[in-house]
Formats: C-alpha cells, structure tokens, sequence
C-alpha cells in the first residue's frame, strides 16, 4: 500500500499484491524453476490532472521457468590448481499485454539494463507498469574457483534475451 501526494501531479492510494507459487526443482548439477502468479493492483485516485477513472484495477497472471545446469572440471590458472565451472541458464517469461496508459505513474522507470536485469520479470522499476514480455534469455557463466577455499579467481558472464514477440506496454508513450 502507498499513497502519493503531489501538489501538480495525479495523487491517490495504489495497493499491491503479487501471490505466486513456485516449485523449485533441485538436483546435482541442475535445475528448474516453474513459478506462476498473479500481479494485481488497484488506484484510488483523489486528483487526475490527466483524463482518465478515479478508480483503475489491474490484474495480471506471470508465468515464468528458469533452469540451469553446472559442469565442472579441474584446471590449472597460473600454475595453480583450480576448479572451472561452465553453467547455462535458460530463463523463459511470459506476461500477457494489457493496456496501462489510464494508471498514472508515481514512481516507476526503466530499469536498468544489466545482467541481472536480463532474468527479472519486469523490465520497470516501480508497480505503475508490468511489462507484457513472451520471451527467453539464455546465459552462459564460467568461474574459476580455488578448490581448497572455494574463492573465486575469476567469473565471465554472457546473455541474450529474445523476443517471440514485440512488447506493447509503454512508459509514458515511449515505446521500449
């Protein structure tokens, strides 16, 4: 729950709620996530200064799989013994398209774009916007790892995220 108070801006109450369920699937040298949920939000406005209802509800249903296996194998760095992991991830999402451009935005942004970002569910900061996204980001990590004290030497990490399909849901008209 939050209320936003702005003396030339939309001002209300939103309130937030996002049940999900997952089960999380672990074994040695691999996983897989399946997780579903229900984001739902509601505004009660007491100010628009632009046109729209006093009163929006939101609700929509995220479904997503993240899955991931680890190999390892002993090397050397420098001279030193060490273990080398190569780990891919596989992380699939999909959030239908609804029409958002009557919920005022109090608090949200564009995310950052980072590697971190590339795995979460919704590409805006904030709950004002809920990204649609049918889409896979496929990622590959190595380390290399001390194998007396588990320190790691050294990490690389590559992504792609890819786009079955084009995303609607805007920020303020800007298409991203």
């Amino acid at each position: 729950y939050s209320s936003f108070t702005h003396a030339k801006r939309d001002q209300g109450r939103r309130t937030m709620a996002y049940p999900q369920i997952s089960l999380p699937i672990v074994q040695p040298g691999w996983y897989a996530t399946p997780k579903i949920g229900v984001n739902v939000t509601d505004y009660s406005l007491d100010r628009r200064t632009t046109t729209g209802p006093e009163s929006i509800s939101r609700t929509l249903p995220v479904f997503s799989v993240d899955s991931g296996m680890t190999f390892e194998r002993p090397t050397t760095w420098f001279g030193a013994a060490a273990t080398q992991t190569l780990e891919p991830r596989l992380y699939y999402l999909n959030v239908p398209s609804k029409d958002q451009s009557n919920i005022p935005v109090f608090d949200s942004a564009l995310a950052d774009f980072n590697f971190a970002q590339i795995f979460s569910e919704n590409q805006f900061s904030g709950y004002d916007r809920i990204s649609d996204a049918n889409q896979l980001t496929a990622a590959l990590t190595t380390r290399l790892i001390d194998p007396s004290s588990g320190a790691e030497a050294f990490r690389a990490m590559f992504g792609q995220r890819y786009y079955f399909k084009r995303q609607q849901v805007t920020l303020n008209g800007v298409t991203t």
